[in-house]
């Protein structure tokens, strides 16, 4: 049966945001600066709570706390001149993000539970409904020029390792603001219709006649892929504005390689290591959701 007009509606529906921005709060409230040695942080949230993106059934708040008084630079595409001049200014840290990661577990340990994951640490509590994925890392400057100390002109992000070395570069900031901007240009239906593919998918995943696996398609991914389709595709009312996008999918699945994210630093489907997602999942998820629309 094709999904109702009811059931997209449903589907569209954000998520209750007070428990996610009381747990988000909570953990928060943890990062003193006694706990953190004085050091300097910026905590933030990420993810589709951050993202105004979230649905009823997801379980957990992601957000960053990023050290701020040490950063990665890369500085690849600065010439001799501008090198010479950064390192005016700029000398090597001692602290390490290893460093930093075992200062932020220990301010958390006194009042939660805590799972350490390959890239985020999992906290719970009994006074938080939502559990938290704390994101450790240390502020990564991708300069595009450094002519002079005030001239300095670099992209923020956030840089973090994965078990056996393994560094993963990330842009939330600019992930947000992309979105968000999206979402204006599209009179606010760009996260309602992100809001239905995603119930959509796990609907999908739950239904035996369907192929589509539980890691077919990442939230992440699937609302970056959305986030590549013409702003004009949302126009209309709710309904038509997801069948367009997904219809708009359908069509242009051969193209997906020119596909990006929407920090603007990088191919959707590249070789970067931070890369989870593939062409044949994506093709796989446009396909259930195009039938799933039209069944």
């Amino acid at each position: 049966m094709a999904l109702s007009h009811d059931q997209l509606h449903r589907w569209a529906e954000r998520g209750d945001p007070v428990h996610a921005w009381y747990s988000y709060e909570m953990v928060k409230e943890a990062f003193t600066p006694s706990r953190l040695n004085g050091m300097t942080c910026a905590v933030y949230p990420q993810g589709s709570y951050a993202n105004k993106t979230n649905i009823v059934s997801d379980s957990d708040v992601d957000m960053v706390i990023a050290l701020r008084s040490a950063f990665y630079p890369q500085k690849r595409e600065l010439s001799t001149r501008e090198l010479e001049e950064y390192d005016k200014y700029y000398e090597r840290a001692s602290v390490t993000w290893r460093d930093f990661r075992e200062v932020v577990v220990r301010a958390l340990r006194p009042d939660f539970f805590l799972e350490e994951g390959d890239k985020a640490v999992k906290v719970r509590s009994g006074l938080i409904r939502l559990p938290a994925d704390v994101l450790i890392a240390l502020d990564h400057r991708y300069y595009k020029s450094f002519p002079s100390f005030a001239g300095q002109q670099y992209i923020d992000g956030v840089q973090f390792y994965l078990p056996g070395g393994r560094e993963i570069v990330n842009y939330p900031k600019r992930h947000m603001r992309a979105c968000a901007q999206k979402n204006d240009r599209t009179s606010g239906r760009y996260r309602r219709v992100v809001r239905i593919a995603k119930n959509a998918r796990n609907s999908l995943v739950t239904d035996d006649a369907t192929p589509i696996g539980g890691g077919t398609a990442p939230s992440y991914f699937l609302e970056s892929l959305l986030w590549n389709v013409p702003d004009s595709r949302y126009g209309g009312g709710l309904d038509q504005a997801y069948r367009q996008a997904i219809g708009w999918l359908r069509e242009n699945s051969g193209s997906l390689a020119g596909m990006r994210f929407p920090n603007g630093m990088g191919p959707l489907f590249g070789e970067t290591p931070d890369t989870a997602w593939s062409q044949p999942k994506a093709r796989a998820i446009i396909q259930a959701l195009d039938r799933q629309l039209n069944s």
